[in-house]
């Protein structure tokens, strides 16, 4: 209690009758705590929300307590509130255990701490219950102890534990025992029984050996739901179905909630919430997730969460963009510009429109036109590079920096904004067709513009990502003057170029048989990233893999569907849910490499959801779409399974038939019967569909055909242990580090690699495949080099940072500057500065392109997350006044108070001797939305903030 208190309390019963006598109406001294905001532990099992089970219960007298039971393995956490305005961590060394350990609030700076976001540390080495008890003695500090819970302290936080798995199969009739090969020879068991197979709603039990994620229990119950549902006669194939069908009822909330927005306090909304880690909507996971099947099952649901991500701009802003943008979420940076997969909202809005009839689809269809319209049209100003033809920005999906970009990107977003990624592309491809499909009804003009765009846009995907050698797309362009194609590859980026049409026939069958895989699976990402933990860096996706499996159907790729279903089945029987992602080598739901004497940094998958949407929707579009082929993108509903022998002869070899029930399409109910031919040992091929009926009642009969022997194969990773972290089979090099210095009229280039290096400059080969060492070259005028390793495998590494040399001009800007640090001043230019010239012309020494950025600051918020990119247009006018160039500058977030970086270039042609002047206006970023109105954070709840500090605008020529 604080001192102040004590003295408060005293001095109020001085001359009081009754004060110390035991008189019933004497005062009670209140317990206040210090800190009035609820307390929670976030991150511990990778869950950074709040909880139930994490919650810090108080105890009095600033004491708190939970219990918490945690799986194996390394944990970061902090004790933080729900707007994460309170965050205590312990971040120099890893806490331990049975000591108490002084707990900070979190520190301006990450400099002193053991990672990026300066969190606490933690390693259990047994799973189990763990109680944490806090105390604090003022606002500057917690104390906390961390104890192995005792049997008594864990039944009072968790009194429904399974603790007996076998408990969930008693009283059923039928059981069937499934057993899933490991990677190190061990097998997992999998018990499916239910209780009676011909009630009208059945009662499944599952138990699994696997050790599951959050130490949950390893034994389910699951009531079937009116709806949707299969009877194959299947014990297996029918629970996990109704497990699938019981997650996705459980995602169906009322209200959401993030810690990023109104404060972590609810907001109503019928719509499907993101996972069970995760309680808010996102774009991109509800559009991919309602495109692979949840548009069929719950179309008003989806329409729900569709609205929700639109919004207008706030009254305070003058740029009204004629109505609704689609929403970019928080993310690198600071948002969009530098991510821009805000488009693949039109693949969800494209499967729900078929799913629409009547008035409701002519509402939702002219609301998503004139926000899809809306959208390209903002994106095509400020994410649009007319040289390439192709849009800037971060990879759709894999968008946790150094996961999958070059480890100094998180230190410098804007290389990201700059670069050109194939999933991202192929997603505004998507919606620049549907809008060009749209416009036929609302806007004709349009709908030609629309239909140009789409084909010029496929035509440079397929000029510049794709990778003749290696037989695919690859996963992005790194811009470096010209753009450098890398040597990685991403599955979704794959999948969406093959199911769009963007891939010719001959491209997608190479694509599917040469993207490598392993035995459980498909990686999201290939090759991997050495000393990166696992997330999507060595990750199986299930909804990536539920998009290989589509594009496994359109190439009759036999071997990459099975592996995908397969992988699908396996994934959620053995972990009793529908994860967020699985670590590749293994199928498992977590890799603990201090199990096998390696870094317990790479533990991993280091975030994991249960039931995650977009998961629960790749196992239904496996069921639904693949398996029972009901198709509705003609705006009908038609059917056309694709069975594989696999799928007859060993997922479905209890079965004669598989029925598909209660199957809702625009106000009907549907059924679907597939005859099954003869097990058999031919696992080949697929079966062709001989016959399809349907009677008056909605019920469709389907035979099946012979076998059809394709010539189908892929590349299968075999023998490389999950927690090999350096194997040059499936693991791309360290990227090189340079040293660039002029000397006399030559640059001095020093290469540090213990591997060859490709050498470039402005974005041309230089040196290639060449040992890293000293290297001289003469530029002519202004040049930046980078590097790649190569390993014995040929895999090259991702690009080294930058490093320029040479002349270059620079421009102050009107206004009133202000010292940031030694030799840094900086002018303010924000959302009201109005129009900002420089302030003086320049005269262009050569005649040619030249690059303009600014050198600049930005601290309104971490590097990976916010609202607050800074979109500023730069115009490049000639002495009469007359624009003879412009392009949007993206400044994003730094995350440092002091810190300077470039913001993203654009070029300019310019005439030697002419002389010319810059001006700087504003523009918007995602701050500017009514959506973001709740937003705790800079550019949120206090207002629109589009602002930089800005030291002068740097102008290169680019020879």
């Amino acid at each position: 209690m604080k001192p102040s208190f004590i003295a408060l309390a005293v001095a109020s019963c001085i001359g009081l009758a009754g004060c110390g006598s035991d008189s019933s109406d004497a005062p009670v001294p209140v317990d206040k705590p210090i800190i009035s905001a609820d307390l929670y532990l976030r991150g511990l099992n990778g869950d950074w929300g709040t909880a139930e089970h994490a919650k810090l219960n108080y105890l009095g007298n600033n004491e708190y307590e939970t219990v918490l039971r945690v799986a194996r393995g390394s944990n970061q956490f902090k004790i933080a509130d729900p707007g994460w305005q309170i965050q205590y961590t312990y971040f120099e060394e890893p806490a331990a255990f049975d000591k108490a350990q002084e707990y900070l609030p979190k520190p301006d700076t990450n400099e002193a701490c053991m990672n990026d976001d300066c969190n606490s540390e933690i390693t259990f080495e047994d799973k189990g219950y763990y109680k944490f008890s806090v105390s604090f003695a003022d606002e500057s500090r917690a104390t906390m102890t961390v104890t192995k819970a005792t049997q008594e302290e864990a039944e009072k936080y968790y009194s429904d534990a399974i603790l007996d798995p076998a408990m969930v199969h008693e009283g059923h009739q039928n059981k069937e025992v499934k057993l899933f090969a490991n990677y190190d020879d061990s097998s997992d068991t999998v018990i499916f029984s239910v209780k009676d197979p011909k009630a009208e709603l059945r009662e499944f039990g599952i138990s699994t050996t696997t050790e599951l994620r959050d130490a949950l229990d390893q034994g389910l119950v699951i009531n079937e739901q009116t709806g949707p549902r299969v009877v194959s006669g299947d014990v297996a194939f029918d629970a996990l179905f109704a497990l699938t069908m019981k997650e996705l009822d459980q995602l169906a909330v009322s209200e959401i909630k993030d810690g990023n927005y109104n404060y972590n306090n609810p907001i109503k909304a019928e719509v499907f919430e993101t996972g069970a880690k995760w309680h808010y909507v996102w774009t991109r996971d509800l559009a991919y997730a309602a495109d692979l099947s949840l548009a069929l099952m719950n179309p008003t649901r989806v329409q729900n969460g569709l609205n929700f991500k639109l919004s207008a701009f706030r009254d305070t802003t003058d740029q009204q963009y004629d109505g609704e943008q689609i929403v970019q979420d928080t993310g690198t940076g600071g948002s969009w510009p530098i991510s821009t997969d805000r488009t693949t909202w039109a693949l969800g809005a494209e499967r729900l429109l078929s799913a629409l009839d009547g008035e409701e689809y002519n509402q939702f269809a002219e609301r998503a036109y004139k926000a899809i319209s809306n959208t390209l049209e903002t994106d095509r100003l400020a994410a649009f590079d007319a040289k390439s033809g192709l849009y800037t920005g971060e990879q759709s999906f894999l968008d946790w920096r150094e996961q999958t970009y070059s480890t100094w990107t998180p230190n410098d977003v804007n290389a990201i904004g700059s670069s050109k990624a194939l999933s991202t592309n192929v997603v505004h491809y998507r919606a620049i067709q549907l809008a060009a499909k749209l416009a036929e009804e609302y806007d004709s003009t349009n709908a030609v513009k629309y239909t140009e765009w789409a084909e010029k846009l496929k035509t440079a995907i397929n000029e510049q990502f794709w990778n003749a050698e290696r037989g695919m797309y690859v996963s992005y362009l790194f811009d470096n003057g010209k753009d450098i194609a890398v040597d990685k590859y991403d599955m979704l980026g794959e999948a969406l170029a093959i199911i769009s049409g963007v891939a010719s026939d001959a491209q997608a069958k190479q694509i599917m048989a040469n993207y490598p895989h392993s035995e459980f699976g498909v990686p999201v990402y290939f090759p991997q990233q050495p000393d990166v933990p696992v997330y999507h860096n060595r990750a199986i996706w299930p909804f990536v893999t539920a998009y290989s499996l589509r594009a496994a159907h359109q190439t009759q790729n036999v071997a990459a569907a099975n592996n995908a279903i397969q992988s699908l089945v396996r994934g959620t029987a053995t972990n009793l849910s529908n994860m967020e992602n699985l670590e590749w080598l293994s199928g498992k739901s977590f890799i603990i490499h201090s199990d096998h004497g390696e870094d317990p940094s790479l533990d991993g998958p280091v975030i994991n959801s249960q039931r995650q949407l977009w998961s629960v929707g790749g196992y239904l579009n496996m069921v639904v779409e693949t398996l029972f082929g009901i198709h509705t993108e003609t705006g009908k509903l038609e059917v056309q399974p694709f069975i594989t022998s696999w799928v007859r002869n060993k997922l479905l070899a209890q079965s004669e038939q598989i029925t598909l029930e209660n199957f809702a399409f625009k106000g009907k109910n549907y059924s679907v019967t597939i005859d099954l031919p003869e097990v058999s040992k031919d696992e080949t091929g697929y079966y062709s569909v001989e016959n399809v009926t349907m009677n008056e009642e909605g019920h469709f009969h389907v035979t099946l055909g012979a076998l059809v022997n394709v010539d189908s194969s892929i590349t299968l990773v075999s023998g490389v242990k999950p927690y090999a972290s350096e194997d040059s089979r499936v693991y791309s090099p360290q990227e090189p580090k340079l040293v660039v210095k002029s000397v006399d009229h030559s640059v001095s280039i020093d290469v540090t690699s213990k591997y060859n290096v490709n050498l470039y400059r402005n974005g041309e080969l230089i040196q290639k495949n060449v040992v890293a060492q000293s290297y001289s070259d003469t530029p002519t005028g202004f040049a930046c080099y980078l590097a790649e390793s190569i390993n014995d495998k040929g895999f090259r590494s991702n690009p080294s940072q930058p490093v320029c040399v040479g002349e270059e001009i620079r421009i102050k800007l009107d206004g009133e500057y202000q010292p940031l640090k030694d030799n840094v001043s900086v002018v303010t230019v924000s959302k009201d500065s109005g129009l900002v010239k420089g302030a003086e012309s320049f005269t262009a020494p050569v005649t040619g392109t030249y690059q303009f950025d600014a050198w600049y600051n930005n601290n309104l918020g971490q590097l990976n997350t916010g609202i607050t990119n800074t979109v500023k247009l730069l115009e490049v006018l000639d002495d009469a006044g007359k624009v003879v160039g412009l392009g949007y500058l993206q400044m994003g977030h730094i995350g440092e108070n002091q810190g300077m970086r470039y913001s993203t270039p654009i070029e300019v042609a310019l005439e030697q001797g002419k002389t010319y002047q810059i001006a700087l206006k504003d523009h918007f970023n995602m701050s500017y939305l009514t959506s973001n109105e709740t937003y705790i954070y800079a550019g949120g709840i206090e207002g629109e903030k589009n602002e930089a500090q800005i030291a002068d605008i740097r102008i290169t020529p680019l020879m």
